[in-house]
C-alpha cells in the first residue's frame, strides 16, 4: 500500500512533465513559424531582386525618356519592414 507522502511527489512530478511537455510544443511551433517567416521574407527578396532586374531592363530600353517607374517601392518597402522587424 502507499504510503500518503508519495502521493504529493507523484502530482508534483506529473505537474513537471506536463510543464516540459508544454514548453517542448511551444518550442517546437515557435520554431516552425520561424522557418515559415524566414521563408516568406526569402521570398520577398526574390521578387524584389526581379523587380528591380526588370525595372533596370526597362530603364535601360528607354534610356531617353525621364520618366521613373517605382514599380517597386511596394516590395521594396514590404522587404525592408519584414527586414526590421524582431523575430
Amino acid at each position: 500500500m502507499q504510503s500518503p507522502e508519495d502521493l504529493p511527489s507523484n502530482s508534483f512530478r506529473y505537474f513537471v512533465v506536463g510543464v516540459l511537455c508544454a514548453a517542448v510544443l511551444l518550442g517546437v511551433y515557435f520554431v516552425r513559424l520561424n522557418a515559415e517567416v524566414d521563408r516568406e521574407r526569402e521570398a520577398a527578396i526574390q521578387r524584389l531582386a526581379l523587380c528591380q532586374q526588370v525595372e533596370s531592363v526597362v530603364r535601360k530600353v528607354q534610356s531617353n525618356s525621364l520618366e521613373t517607374y517605382p514599380a517597386c517601392d511596394a516590395l521594396n518597402g514590404h522587404v525592408a519592414e519584414s527586414a526590421n522587424s524582431p523575430e
